[in-house]
């Protein structure tokens, strides 16, 4: 798993840590949508084929 530098965990630095889990394929694939909306690309994209494509992306 990632970690954060040291330095951030310093007491005063950071009050939380929050930890997320990665997205499912429902979520990845409005992440594209959402990410390619001010993009100029093909308007029969298969989102959900790309989120297929990349299991363990955040």
């Amino acid at each position: 798993p990632d970690t954060l530098d040291p330095a951030l965990l310093r007491p005063g630095r950071l009050d939380r840590k929050v930890e997320f889990g990665l997205p499912d394929l429902e979520s990845r694939t409005q992440i594209f949508k959402i990410h390619t909306r001010t993009v100029n690309c093909e308007r029969d994209i298969r989102f959900e084929i790309l989120a297929r494509l990349c299991p363990n992306s955040t």
